[in-house]
Order: structure tokens, then sequence, then C-alpha cells
């Protein structure tokens, strides 16, 4: 499986070329259409799909409808009260908020609005690049948590050979001991992490993440990252008495408090008097 992103201009004239096992992604009206054929996905594990649907709710709930210059709230109680011109004008306005701002993406310089913007007459939108990163950072935070909790047992199955003696880690007459052992990770874990393990496990990324963890573990900062993860995931439980040291996380977290640069104040001496 792979992305393509197309401009909506484009689209319609792709539809025929659509494998019926295409997931669409409408980004400007926030509709997914699944292909005719595209295989069932599998169910998240109950606990963990409402814990990362609170985060994403939190954190990028309101996305879709602030950067139409509304928030969810007001449209759905435009819609409980009934009234489908009010409805139809909000709507129609959100869109023209949304079209002005898709069309200056691509300009090279972010240019100040009209006084006529849509963006200025119905959008509280400021520009704020701090508060979106953060909020995207907790995005990101919100998955890194789901995959701790799903693979946090995965390194008592990976292959306990040196690389030099195996070909591949998936095909059963590779050596003993010489292979990610899937299946006996899969019935470890709780039952209803069953489907979305077996359908993980046979990806791509998947076969790329275990690879890399066997030929690259020491040197890869994100296959560290996430491995310490796990361990401060473990870290917190109060059944662990013995904690694990996790340095390459508290590096992490002393990068991101350094961002901020103090700029050196101006200086003048020494600075003959023409050149001032």
């Amino acid at each position: 499986p792979y992305l393509c992103g197309i401009s909506r201009e484009i689209f319609p004239l792709a539809v025929a070329d659509i494998s019926d096992e295409t997931v669409v992604v409408d980004l400007d009206r926030n509709v997914i259409t699944m292909g005719r054929q595209t295989p069932e996905l599998p169910f998240l594990p109950h606990r963990r799909k409402l814990k990362l649907e609170e985060t994403l709710e939190k954190h990028a709930g309101d996305v879709f409808w602030k950067a139409r210059g509304l928030t969810a709230l007001e449209v759905e109680q435009t819609r409980l009260d009934g009234d489908e011109n009010q409805l139809a004008k909000m709507l129609g306005t959100a869109d023209a908020v949304w079209d002005e701002k898709i069309c200056a993406m691509d300009d090279a310089y972010n240019l100040a609005h009209g006084p006529a913007s849509m963006s200025i007459l119905h959008s509280g939108d400021v520009a704020d690049t701090d508060r979106k990163q953060s909020r995207w950072d907790a995005v990101q935070e919100g998955f890194l948590r789901f995959y701790v909790s799903m693979l946090k047992d995965y390194r008592k199955f990976m292959p306990s050979v040196s690389t030099n003696k195996q070909s591949n880690w998936r095909n059963p007459d590779s050596v003993d001991d010489g292979r990610f052992l899937s299946d006996e990770f899969i019935q470890s874990q709780l039952p209803d992490f069953h489907p979305f393990l077996e359908e993980l496990i046979g990806t791509q990324q998947f076969d790329d993440f275990v690879t890399r963890r066997m030929y690259n573990a020491g040197d890869a900062p994100d296959i560290k990252f996430f491995d310490q993860s796990i361990d401060a995931k473990r870290n917190r439980s109060k059944l662990k008495l013995k904690k694990k040291e996790t340095p390459f996380l508290h590096s992490a977290i002393a990068r991101r408090k350094l961002k901020q640069i103090d700029a050196i104040q101006p200086n003048q001496d020494n600075i003959p008097h023409r050149s001032r």
C-alpha cells in the first residue's frame, strides 16, 4: 500500500482509474470512502481504542471546523436546531474560508489577508506555530503510546541468533531461533489484541521495523526511542520494583526544552563611528 496525494481539481479525472481496493481520504470534506473490495480493517482493542480516540479528540477533534472559522459545537447545535437554511449558510461560509486558505497553502510567502478576507471576517484562527506544533506533538504521542501498549512484549520474541546466520525472519525454514516468533507473540497477548496484531505483523511496516531492530538496534535512534518508551511504560507500573534507565528519553526531553535560543544583545563596542 502507498499514499498518493492529488488536488481536488484533478480528482474527478482520476476517479475512473481508482482501484476498488482504494481508500479515498477527502481532507477538504472530512470524508473517508472505502473501495468496494477494500479488505475489512481489523478491530482495535477496546480500551486502547478509547484512549487513542480520547487523545485525538482532545488535541485534533476540532481541527476540521476550526480551519473553517467554526467549532464542532456550533455546527452540532445548528443541526440540532433543525434550521436547514442557517446550516446551509454556515457550511457555505465555512467552505469559502477553507477555499481561501488552501489557495494560499502553496504560496512562497504568507501574505497578509485583505480587508474583505473570509478568513479575517469568519475565522478566529490566528497563526501560532508553537501552539500548533505542541498539538501535533500530542497527537504523535497518542499514536506512540498506542503502539507501545500493543508491542510492549515484542522483544521477547525477537530472533536470538546472530544476523549472519539467517536469511528472512519471516521464513519458517530459517535456522532455529532465527525468525520473529509471530504466532507465539500474538498468542501471548490478550484476545482482543489478536485481530489488529495479526494484520500489523503482515505489513511491510512491521517487517521493516523488525529487520532494522535485528541489524541496527544499537544505532537507530527511532528504535532506541521506541524500546526505551516501552521501558518507561513498564517503569510506571507499581509492580515493577527494579526500574530500567531510559537515558535516551531524557536527552530527547532536554533537547525539546533547549529549542529556545536567546539571541545575543547587539554590541557596538570597538566599531568605528562611521560604520554605526
